[in-house]
């Protein structure tokens, strides 16, 4: 078996587990945390560190950590990437044709580029797709 049809098979099984229950109140409560962030984020009743902090009180968000960049994910969505293209880029997408393109290498990091539609809330703050806080991108630079 290829490491293509491990990957696959692996993916398949999480997938299937990923149906139950205990998933999907998971992804229910990700996305309640990500819509209530956006909103407070919108209105001005978080700065940066505070939205950082509290996006990361969600035992379902997604946290990386690459050379000057910490990102933290809150999406109940399938289709969420983070890939590293070349050495110093970092690239989060909603498999929608939406992300951002950040710059990890520089002091301190910075998003470069935002692809498609994507709604800066603050700062440090992104929705990915349309503005409603579903695929919400927190940065600590």
């Amino acid at each position: 078996m290829s490491w293509k049809e491990q990957l696959d098979k692996a993916v398949a099984a999480i997938r299937d587990a990923a149906d139950s229950e205990k998933a999907r109140e998971i992804a229910a409560k990700s996305k309640a945390t990500a819509t209530s962030l956006a909103q407070k984020v919108r209105e001005g009743a978080l700065g940066a560190a505070d939205a950082f902090v509290e996006a990361n009180r969600d035992p379902s968000a997604l946290e990386v950590r690459f050379l000057n960049a910490g990102v933290t994910v809150l999406s109940p969505s399938e289709g969420i990437s983070v890939s590293r293209p070349d050495a110093a880029t970092l690239v989060i997408s909603d498999g929608q044709g939406n992300g951002v393109v950040i710059n990890a290498a520089a002091d301190p990091a910075f998003v470069e580029e935002m692809i498609g539609t994507v709604s800066r809330l603050s700062g440090n703050t992104f929705d990915l797709g349309t503005e409603d806080g579903i695929n919400v991108v927190v940065t600590k630079f």
